[in-house]
């Protein structure tokens, strides 16, 4: 339930460059991410989050602060964010709101702009496996192409590059961005994935069982 808040504040650091806090507010709009989904899951997350405690308490007093946080959410801070964010984004905020709710997700995700690229090398059979069964989902809003387009030696694990100017990722980080091109589940799911230390430990562990980096050579380049 706390995945899509943690994901939220994520996503305003690394692609935003702002945080959750209104006097360090975003510098540019954030639609990636849980974002691609539903447009307020930090107000989301922490009333299931609340109302997930009020149900394992067994104490319905505890669902009072959901029902005051759903109030706050769907109020003053509606009516102020939409405003700042008309104002500093425009169009591009009028298109996004236009297709992304509050408190009821999309199952597949928002997309404008050009597409995230994602490389993945065909010359490796488990890369090339998980590209395919990637492929297989139909993501929106990333284009998949051989890791052997790029440079040799320029790369050795997955990368992940947005179509906003942001650093690349690699390894689990990149395909925990890749599932977010799915659906609302992978979405989640790829969040979790990119957590703080559970990012580390899953490439630890894929590292350990042969999955570590590997030099990708000169090949033919192909979208796939």
């Amino acid at each position: 339930m706390a995945i899509p808040g943690v994901g939220a504040v994520m996503e305003f650091a690394e692609r935003g460059l702002g945080t959750p806090i209104p006097y360090d507010p975003p510098l540019r709009l954030v639609t990636s991410g849980i974002y691609r989904y539903i447009a307020n899951p930090m107000q989301l997350s922490c009333t299931a989050v609340m109302v997930g405690w009020a149900a394992m308490l067994r104490n319905g007093w505890l669902v009072v602060p959901a029902l005051l946080s759903i109030a706050y959410s769907a109020g003053i801070a509606s009516w102020d964010e939409q405003d700042d964010l008309r104002q500093r984004f425009g169009e591009a905020w009028l298109d996004y709101r236009s297709k992304v709710r509050n408190w009821v997700p999309r199952w597949r995700p928002y997309h404008a702009g050009p597409p995230a690229v994602l490389y993945i090398a065909r010359s490796c059979e488990p890369c090339s496996q998980i590209g395919t069964w990637l492929e297989a989902r139909e993501p929106l809003g990333l284009k998949i192409l051989d890791a052997e387009c790029l440079p040799a030696g320029s790369i050795q694990r997955m990368r992940y590059e947005a179509n906003d100017g942001t650093p690349h990722t690699e390894g689990v980080r990149a395909m925990g961005r890749a599932l977010e091109h799915l659906s609302l589940n992978w979405a989640i799911a790829g969040a979790a994935l990119r957590i703080p230390g559970i990012w580390q430990l899953v490439q630890l562990l894929m590292d350990a069982s042969g999955l570590g980096p590997r030099l990708i050579g000169d090949a033919h380049c192909e979208t796939r």
